[in-house]
């Protein structure tokens, strides 16, 4: 295989990677139709707006690897901007999901937990994509424990935040 094609298969792989986020966000409405789920409404209304910030997300998230991948002139400050802002609304609604989820469920776990942590490991993978690109501002994305686990799980992530340190000293 040549080194183009072995590069093509590359960022293919990368894009799916951020593609796989649709997916995600389809399990989570479909986990309203769980047995394990006693009222489908209440869970829709769980779940939805993290669905439907997956989904924005997914579009601009793709659209600006997109235009990363093909090398548009003058592209990266413009997509480190939107990236950080979609990644963001994603952290958001996993944050406010797992407040109402809580209060919902009153300590017991819930169908769509599960789906939730497959989200924020996908959503891991997905900054490991554009650290590729783009140098992404952790700390305006997500809070600093998901920071400390993103680093702990992803080694070019750490890696890239401890350079970023280095060059502020």
């Amino acid at each position: 295989m040549t080194q183009t094609a072995t590069q093509m298969n590359e960022m293919e792989q990368k894009y799916y990677e951020v593609m796989e986020l649709y997916s995600l966000a389809d399990e989570l409405v479909l986990s309203t139709e769980s047995n394990l789920v006693a009222n489908p409404d209440a869970q829709l209304d769980l779940v939805e707006p993290l669905a439907d910030a997956m989904g924005s997300s997914a579009d601009i998230l793709t659209e600006e690897f997109i235009a990363l991948v093909d090398g548009k002139a003058n592209r990266k400050t413009i997509a480190k901007k939107k990236i950080e802002d979609a990644l963001r609304q994603i952290y958001t609604a996993i944050s406010d999901y797992s407040e109402k989820s809580a209060q919902m469920m009153h300590g017991v776990s819930n169908v769509a937990d599960p789906i939730v942590k497959r989200i924020k490991r996908q959503l891991e993978a997905v900054i490991a994509v554009f650290v590729d690109f783009v140098t992404l501002s952790l700390d305006r994305i997500m809070q600093k424990n998901d920071v400390e686990e993103l680093k702990q799980r992803q080694e070019k992530i750490a890696l890239m935040l401890h350079s970023m340190g280095q060059q502020a000293t």
